[in-house]
């Protein structure tokens, strides 16, 4: 599966976006989020509320409350002084014993197994250190002009990374870099972090000691802040970021080692996105629209997906990442620049001839027409996955009309999109017989069939031949259920129906095979069910209050056809061991009644 950003499901509402402090991690699918006024537990999966803790409104929270690794207890800053911890079982935390501290305190961070305390003034103190010494007074290196604007800490080099702005500088940016449990030492110096005519809108320090920093022009660099000194910022230029608008301010967050996302203002409208990056090849991978952009972002990694603030709710984005493969990406960008399939790559460096692996030698121009290759070649490939050139070149065919080129992307590409399966769905279920006759060589077919039973069912197929081999076709192209469901709901209700009486046609004639060869386009059964599932599921309302008796006739006729399946392959279970004992000669089990077996010559038509 490629790196993808997956559909938003819903969270919560129950909150006001400007007393959102934050979100943070807790045990077994659980998350924190942190109002003003209030910390709730929450069930990422049940999409439920667990339980909640509230504070006065004289005493509110002023940072995202977190899990102490230790204790399995919650802690967080209340009125920018004072720290609260307590169990999960307590029920008013206003009675809990609160630490109370001479220097304010900006946030708690959890590092590892560790909690730290970061001081307004730029000190970091572990948790339970900082309690015990709260009354001394902690100086700190920052001047009192100075506010933190950022502060993450890096577990592989036990460093602390902090940005801050001055007050009557807000375009100028610092950047100090903190030993942690370090005692008596120098303070860090602090160094500009600027590029020439422009604005810092967002910055990450990755867990590979990588600062990856965003500048009003759209610019992006990469700075390592283990190999190069600070004296370098902000480091060599990465890419170009022309998804968001690089002049508002941006939240990056570090997805995996090789991949970020960038949650910021959308072009063309002033809604959020959200935008997938690899950082290997420096690429946009996709995208994903939001309804609102807020200033700053309000965005968070869990374990279970990105936390973001969508309007006034708080949504869920489930993403996958997956580490690119050099040989594919340079496969294909050499078909791009040389417009031919090589046995072997040429080093970039050395003019060497080294052989590649066996994925390499393919690229997206391989096995295609040369229609389908001229209109791939006219197409704005900015980014390798498939999926994503596989739904522009959808979109273009679609709007052209261009039918057969559809079928052939069809068979050409491994990985459809589901919203380009519907999208391709409704077309071919809007046209008529007439506009598929004559686009390819179709196989033999039958049109009707008769359901045995008390009452014999003639059944015909709703589609002419040619118009069956396109849409099947479409029905054998793997699918995630999760992903189809939703898209299905576009599906216009005559083109569902249309389809729901062709499936049920292939069933009950038993044009779906259980298991078809590799070159049949014909539809398994499974594959026939699953589509015929999802339909009814997702037009199940209309399907139940139509008034048509033919529409009520058809679903009775699906369920009895199904049903009759179950039955028969049920009785095929029940025959395999008997069927396995014939064919491995083993002797069969001696009689053990008088009783003589009947053998029966079953017929399906």
């Amino acid at each position: 599966m490629a790196s993808s950003l997956h559909n938003t499901s819903f969270l919560c509402s129950d909150f006001h976006v400007r007393n959102l402090l934050g979100v943070s991690v807790d045990e077994n699918e659980h998350i924190l989020i942190t109002c003003k006024g209030v910390v709730k537990l929450y069930n990422v999966l049940d999409r439920r509320q667990v339980r909640s803790w509230s504070t006065k409104s004289w005493h509110p929270f002023t940072s995202g409350a977190v899990t102490v690794p230790t204790t399995n207890n919650l802690a967080v800053v209340i009125n920018g002084n004072s720290i609260s911890q307590w169990s999960r079982e307590e029920d008013d935390i206003d009675n809990v014993k609160r630490y109370n501290f001479e220097a304010p305190i900006h946030q708690l961070l959890v590092s590892a197994d560790k909690v730290y305390t970061v001081f307004t003034n730029g000190e970091i103190e572990e948790l339970q250190s900082a309690i015990s010494t709260r009354r001394e007074s902690k100086q700190g290196f920052l001047q009192e002009d100075e506010t933190i604007t950022y502060v993450q800490i890096i577990e592989s080099t036990n460093t602390a990374l902090i940005a801050t702005k001055k007050r009557e500088q807000a375009s100028c940016t610092k950047l100090y870099e903190l030993q942690l449990n370090q005692s008596g030492g120098r303070s860090p110096r602090g160094y500009d972090l600027a590029v020439a005519n422009c604005t810092l809108t967002g910055l990450c320090a990755l867990s590979s000691s990588i600062l990856i920093t965003l500048w009003s022009n759209g610019d992006m660099y990469s700075f390592d802040l283990r190999n190069d000194s600070l004296e370098k910022l902000p480091g060599k230029k990465h890419a170009t970021e022309t998804s968001v608008i690089p002049s508002k301010i941006t939240k990056i967050l570090e997805l995996s080692p090789s991949h970020i996302a960038l949650v910021g203002m959308g072009k063309g409208d002033e809604g959020g996105l959200i935008v997938l990056r690899d950082l290997s090849f420096a690429m946009t991978v996709c995208s994903r629209k939001l309804k609102m952009y807020h200033d700053p972002p309000l965005a968070w990694v869990t374990p279970d997906g990105i936390v973001v603030a969508e309007g006034g709710s708080l949504a869920l984005i489930p993403y996958t990442v997956k580490e690119s493969n050099l040989a594919t990406v340079f496969g294909t960008k050499a078909s791009e620049d040389y417009e031919y399939t090589s046995e072997v790559c040429r080093s970039w460096n050395l003019g060497t001839e080294e052989a590649v692996p066996e994925e390499a030698q393919e690229t997206i121009y391989t096995n295609k027409s040369t229609e389908l290759t001229h209109i791939i070649r006219e197409l704005r490939k900015d980014t390798l996955t498939e999926s994503l050139l596989v739904t522009h070149l959808v979109n273009i065919l679609l709007e052209q009309k261009k039918t057969r080129l559809l079928n052939e992307t069809l068979d050409a590409f491994r990985d459809i999109p589901e919203a380009c399966l519907v999208d391709i769905a409704n077309y071919y279920l809007s046209c008529s017989d007439a506009d598929f006759e004559g686009l390819c060589k179709c196989p033999p077919m039958e049109t009707k069939c008769v359901i045995p039973g008390d009452e014999p069912e003639e059944v015909t197929c709703p589609f002419g031949k040619a118009k069956a081999h396109f849409v099947n076709g479409l029905l054998r192209k793997p699918f995630t259920d999760i992903l189809l469901s939703p898209e299905l709901y576009r599906l216009g209700f005559d083109c569902a129906l249309s389809l729901i009486q062709y499936l049920h046609f292939i069933l009950a004639a038993g044009e779906a095979e259980l298991v078809p060869e590799e070159a049949s386009r014909v539809p398994s059964v499974a594959q026939a069910s699953s589509w015929l599932s999802l339909l009814l599921d997702t037009k199940y309302q209309h399907l139940v209050m139509t008034s048509q008796v033919d529409i009520h006739r058809l679903l009775l006729s699906c369920f009895t056809q199904v049903n009759n399946l179950r039955i028969f392959l049920e009785g095929l279970m029940d025959v395999e061991p008997l069927v396995k004992r014939v064919v491995e000669a083993k002797v069969l089990p001696p009689q053990m009644n008088s009783s003589s077996y009947s053998l029966e010559r079953l017929t399906i038509t």
